[in-house]
């Protein structure tokens, strides 16, 4: 009687171990996310400048090669649903946007040396329907 008291007590705190364990990984990834969600949108509230937005591309470079998100046959990122980010520009002397991916393959110097100073304002953002996080900014510069 008693062992199987022992072994019915040691059953539930097992389960109740595990279900709490996996609650906390999932509190975790849940305050991981809104915290990277935070740290983009910051970017997106106001202007800012061609340095910052150099900053938030190589984020988004750093967070999709971290997510294991896949390249294209161009070096450009291919969008998932659930954790890939992309970012594009659009220059005033240019009709069309530039992927990020274009511009830090020409040169992070290079950039910096020639929209350093420029204002960019953030257009158009969207997210993943799935994780709500952010999947596409569109920066246009001012």
């Amino acid at each position: 009687m008693k062992k199987t008291i022992f072994i019915l007590c040691g059953i539930i705190i097992l389960f109740v171990s595990t279900f709490s364990f996996l609650y906390y990984q999932y509190q975790v990834g849940v305050t991981q996310a809104k915290q990277n969600r935070e740290e983009y949108e910051r970017y997106t509230q106001n202007q800012i400048m061609g340095s910052s937005l150099m900053t938030v591309m190589n984020k988004a470079s750093n967070d999709n090669e971290k997510n294991g998100v896949q390249k294209d046959n161009e070096g450009n990122y291919i969008a998932n649903d659930t954790n890939s980010v992309q970012i594009e520009v659009k220059f005033l002397e240019a009709d069309k946007t530039v992927g990020m991916e274009k511009i830090q393959s020409l040169g992070e110097d290079q950039f910096l040396k020639n929209y350093r100073t420029m204002s960019f304002q953030c257009t158009k953002k969207e997210y993943h329907e799935s994780t709500k996080q952010i999947k596409y900014l569109l920066f246009e510069q001012v």
